[in-house]
């Protein structure tokens, strides 16, 4: 069997595809109206009037704004009845585009909509050669068909990859793919497969025999080694209104519907849409929406790293450490006056947020804009709040949740004594600082949040695999769940390597970033695989932002105010310090700008229990 025949063959089989979307069309059309699109709508929030042909349309433009398809080449993965690229070429004016299905009647039905320039294969995405690349790619709701229920979840990755080495390839340099994906959520494969529960039962034998849902990890482990990540959305509660919606449409037409298929199918597909609703409204599964873009060279791993690799439960001597306390003091210790010349007066030593390029916001502000960007997402509700924060710095986050989100109980963990030595001086009300190592940590009571801005860098040690840092990162979210209080949730935010090689020696990832790892002895960035492997068992993703952007800019920040102080720099710390933070400092700003290293903003929300 050749390559694309065996991958063709992992996946969902036409059999099976024809088992649900060669129903009579006007089946179809019953409840998801005229322009027959098969997926999840966007909502808006506050959005009462149901109009479910609005909701498709507003996705449809998402997907066409985030890629700009106006005067492009488009490949629909998953065409279905073909509205997508009907509405990308008459509406946002893309040029031509074709479209991918395994379903005779979706082709014929696409065919018949003569939108000039595009065109309907009935082929499956492991056969597709094109003949000239494609600007943009679009798949959505097609990648649980990619591989099917019998598959192990590394069988799963094996196929992801493939699928996304081969869509790279297709694309013109630059090239964007819109990627609208069911993932597994607070069930995990096991608890998806068929025989596990009714709402797996009915959707695997009654509605979608053969297919699985991938997890998020096993997603991102396909598409990390081709693309960047550039615009990410979790957008369950979306699919919760969209199978409202279709139910409601379905009762009013009951009558014709089992005339056109019966009355067994009849009822299969009223359970359908009431499980549908339910499996999202409990977050069983999540509905994502992600742009990729395509990196100018392939990244390059040491260690092709698999689910199979991480086990769930730590190893009993706790595995290979992060940093230890002396390698984070030697660059946070060098001296709290030096670093208040260059961070300013909120001595936040993490990435600000700006509005957008052209924001004037000078960087305390933006500092500021960052941190309330957080509080509004992690603490629900009003009235007074218990917070920790890992890696707490000199204090400006804790302070800031005083002053302005009514935090009144506090606590930062730091291993510097510099920054505690600090805090001393400039306490922040209900607070208490502690010279702590996370692993260490017992708190009195659950916390309703945690922050945690740049120390997550030195949660794994230089010179560690993949699967090792996995292991230690999971410690840490388990952690996190522990000593958070039912529904409380995680900001983290992180520097992360991209377009960097990874490695399991020390250094390694090019001259600028091996640099900037000698300012930081024993630390290391993780890869975006690595972050998801790692809390995926124990949080809900909410929020996933890559922001290179708003660091580079905070770093040229840092390095300009350096510069105007230098002569008081060198005065409390000398000339050769100063020079490595300056060359630090500008190799880091090339690195984001280049995308070798990104910024990763995360919330997470705790899960009921321990998803395996």
């Amino acid at each position: 069997m050749t390559s694309s025949g065996r991958l063709a063959a992992l996946g969902t089989s036409p059999r099976a595809i024809m088992h649900h979307y060669d129903l009579p069309e006007d089946f179809f059309r019953l409840w998801l109206g005229p322009d027959m699109v098969y997926s999840c709508g966007w909502w808006e929030i506050g959005d009462q009037s149901g109009a479910l042909a609005q909701a498709q349309e507003r996705k449809l433009d998402f997907f066409a704004d985030h890629l700009g398809v106006r005067g492009s080449r488009v490949l629909d993965v998953g065409c279905g009845w073909g509205a997508l690229l009907e509405r990308f070429v008459r509406v946002h004016g893309a040029a031509s585009g074709v479209g991918l299905t395994l379903s005779p009647g979706q082709a014929g039905f696409a065919a018949r909509r003569n939108v000039a320039g595009v065109s309907y294969l009935q082929q499956n995405w492991a056969d597709h050669e094109p003949s000239v690349p494609y600007d943009a790619i679009t798949c959505i709701e097609a990648t649980e068909h990619f591989a099917s229920d019998r598959l192990s979840p590394d069988e799963k990755v094996e196929v992801y990859r493939a699928f996304f080495e081969r869509a790279a390839s297709w694309l013109a340099p630059g090239g964007r793919m819109g990627l609208q994906a069911i993932c597994l959520d607070n069930v995990g494969h096991a608890g998806s497969r068929p025989g596990q529960g009714p709402f797996s039962d009915l959707i695997s034998n009654d509605i979608f025999p053969e297919s699985m849902s991938a997890s998020l990890s096993e997603l991102v482990l396909g598409w990390e080694t081709h693309f960047e990540l550039a615009e990410f959305v979790d957008h369950p509660w979306h699919y919760r209104r969209t199978f409202r919606a279709w139910a409601l449409a379905y009762r009013e037409q009951e009558a014709l519907a089992r005339a056109l298929v019966g009355p067994e199918a009849c009822r299969a597909y009223a359970r359908y849409f009431a499980a549908g609703e339910a499996i999202f409204r409990l977050r069983e599964q999540s509905l994502y929406r992600v742009i990729l873009t395509k990196r100018p060279q392939p990244k390059v791993w040491a260690v092709m790293t698999r689910p199979s690799d991480i086990p769930l439960e730590p190893a009993p001597d706790g595995g290979p450490g992060g940093a230890s306390a002396g390698a984070v003091r030697s660059h946070y210790d060098v001296s709290n006056s030096f670093y208040e010349l260059w961070l300013g007066p909120s001595m936040m030593y993490s990435s600000a947020m700006w509005a957008d390029a052209g924001d004037r916001t000078d960087l305390e502000r933006a500092q500021q804009r960052k941190i309330d960007f957080f509080a509004a997402k992690v603490l629900a509700g009003s009235g007074p709040r218990r917070v920790l924060d890992v890696g707490c710095g000199w204090g400006e986050t804790l302070r800031r949740l005083a002053e302005e989100h009514q935090v009144t109980d506090a606590v930062g963990l730091t291993l510097s004594r510099a920054q505690v030595d600090y805090l001393a001086q400039r306490p922040v009300a209900g607070a208490c600082i502690r010279l702590e190592d996370w692993n260490d940590h017992r708190p009195d009571g659950p916390y309703d949040a945690i922050f945690s801005f740049g120390a997550f860098e030195h949660f794994a040690r230089d010179g560690t695999s993949g699967p090792q840092r996995v292991t230690g990162y999971r410690r840490f979210f388990g952690s996190c769940m522990e000593w958070l209080a039912p529904g409380g949730r995680l900001a983290l935010e992180t520097i992360a390597h991209d377009g960097a090689p990874d490695t399991d020696a020390p250094l390694g990832r090019g001259p600028l970033g091996d640099f900037v790892l000698n300012l930081y002895p024993e630390s290391l960035c993780p890869h975006l695989g690595e972050i998801v492997l790692g809390f995926e068992p124990y949080f809900e993703l909410e929020v996933l932002r890559s922001d290179p952007g708003d660091f580079a800019r905070t770093c040229r920040a840092w390095l300009t105010a350096l510069r105007e102080h230098e002569q008081e720099a060198t005065a409390a710390v000398g000339e050769q310090v100063v020079r490595a933070f300056r060359r630090y400092l500008a190799a880091s700003e090339i690195q984001f700008r280049t995308r070798t290293v990104t910024n990763y903003r995360l919330v997470l929300h705790r899960r009921p229990g321990v998803r395996v």
